[in-house]
């Protein structure tokens, strides 16, 4: 077998794995049945869906698994079948609700899109929705948001797949071994949701709710099963939880890591927990006074709750943010696109990288008043250590910055040729694009293909950040290229 087909026989063979994993995950709704036995006429739904990503996996895995032992997988191989993987993953994750006759395929679609990439907008109502769909879409938020990679990787590819770790968006070791990384990720993810749920029945939540909440909570997600999401229970201790879940989801999960062996001292000393304090500091007040002057009845509290919400890339909500004014939505759009943190379950632009740019204006700006002599330390805090900031890692982040933003340009004018209003196609996109869920209630069945079609490209790119499709493409055409050139030899 040549190398290229090798490659492609190992790639397909993963893709084998997961897909079973996909699977499995599918399986998991059907426990709810148990409970709502009066929806067993859905049984179906998800069983056909999981039997058949079952089986296609084994015959992947069986049919192309290379003899030997499977080299690891390098990056542009790892993005390739990560991006794959997601868009099996969405696939699958649509067929339930085509199946049950609830969506049409391009909403079950976007509805599946939004769920394994945390994002959060809906195409269904929640209160005529059955449980398991409810609990599907809660599934599908939390299982993306610790990354479908880093889950199953921990579980079935072991040592051989550190790329497929970072084409994930995932740069950050916990621990030297990528494996234990994983599991040390899943570990931490796991006990946040045990006590997510705890914590929530404590505030008032009923079983269901709790579980289901406490998954979108902590990926940041946004997903309820309320139609008024959190504004249903106007209840400062659910909104308190709320609060925590959604800032233990959109802080970098090395960060947490280093918050539990260092027991507080290094983990603080983190750049990105210190911005997203100053922006938490800086924007309530000024979104409380917003409402307050355009009349919208809005609080304190309603800014800081909404304010975490759209900074943390979570999209719940305790009130009608279509009724607020153009300023503290134009701060709402800003906090969308910024985000959260590296590594962590959110998506945007992330905190690590707007510190970057912040810095590098600030060092260009003391560059100009010193002599062309003097040396300027260029260092950030991160967990606890100084990292330098060398020019590949500024181009880095400026480029990226660049495509992200020209990106949610093409986005919103796609939206505006629709019909919106600017305010409408800047917050729509902009919480599709950095995977968010907030909506000024214009994403809905209803809506433009056109606007549905790129908000799904939107939550796809901002998930995956670009690189891992960038990667996949790229790979596809090189290897393209070499076969066509060893045919006309």
């Amino acid at each position: 077998m040549s190398p290229l087909k090798s490659k492609y026989s190992s790639t397909l063979s993963y893709l084998g794995l997961l897909t079973i994993g996909l699977g499995v995950i599918l399986f998991l709704p059907l426990l709810s049945l148990f409970f709502c036995p009066e929806e067993m006429s859905h049984l179906g739904s998800f069983l056909i869906p999981a039997i058949f990503s079952i089986l296609i996996g084994l015959f992947l895995w069986r049919g192309f698994r290379p003899g030997g032992e499977s080299p690891p997988l390098t990056t542009p191989d790892a993005a390739l079948m990560v991006t794959v993987i997601w868009l099996i993953a969405v696939i699958l994750g649509s067929l339930p609700f085509v199946l049950s006759k609830i969506l049409s395929p391009l909403d079950a679609i976007f509805e599946a899109m939004s769920g394994w990439t945390t994002t959060g907008l809906t195409m269904v109502n929640p209160d005529n929705t059955a449980s398991i769909f409810l609990l599907w879409r809660s599934l599908m938020q939390f299982v993306g948001g610790a990354g479908l990679a880093v889950i199953m990787l921990s579980a079935i590819i072991g040592s051989l797949g550190p790329g497929v770790y970072e084409a994930e968006a995932r740069t950050d070791h916990l621990v030297p071994h990528i494996m234990h990384t994983a599991r040390m990720i899943i570990k931490i993810y796991l006990a946040y949701y045990v006590l997510g749920v705890v914590l929530y029945l404590m505030a008032g939540m009923d079983t269901f709710d709790a579980i289901c909440h406490a998954m979108s909570g902590l990926a940041t997600g946004g997903f309820s099963t309320k139609s008024e999401s959190i504004a249903y229970w106007r209840s400062i201790p659910v909104e308190m939880v709320s609060l925590v879940l959604m800032v233990f989801g959109t802080t970098n999960f090395a960060t947490h890591h280093a918050l539990i062996t260092s027991r507080g001292k290094k983990g603080l000393r983190d750049a990105e927990i210190k911005l997203m304090v100053w922006l938490i500091i800086l924007i309530v007040p000024l979104v409380t006074f917003g409402l307050f002057r355009a009349g919208s009845g809005g609080s304190f509290r309603n800014g800081l709750f909404q304010v975490v919400s759209a900074l943390s890339g979570t999209g719940y909500s305790t009130t009608a943010l279509s009724q607020w004014g153009p300023f503290p939505l134009f701060l709402i759009i800003i906090l969308m696109i910024i985000e959260g943190g590296t590594g962590s379950t959110a998506g945007g632009i992330k905190l690590y990288r707007i510190v970057i740019i912040i810095k590098s204006i600030w060092w260009w700006i003391k560059k100009q008043f010193y002599p062309s002599s003097a040396v300027i330390q260029r260092t950030i805090w991160r967990r606890g250590e100084r990292l330098e900031i060398q020019d590949k890692h500024i181009q880095a982040v400026a480029g990226f910055i660049g495509l992200y933003l020209l990106t949610y340009l093409i986005g919103v004018t796609i939206f505006l040729g629709s019909g919106f209003s600017l305010t409408e196609s800047m917050f729509e996109f902009a919480s599709a694009m950095g995977t968010v869920g907030l909506s000024l209630g214009i994403t809905r069945p209803d809506m433009p293909i056109a606007c549905k079609v790129s908000q799904i490209l939107g939550m796809w790119l901002g998930r995956l950040e670009f690189i891992a499709i960038f990667h996949a493409f790229i790979r596809i055409g090189r290897d393209l290229s070499t076969r066509k050139e060893k045919r006309s030899e």
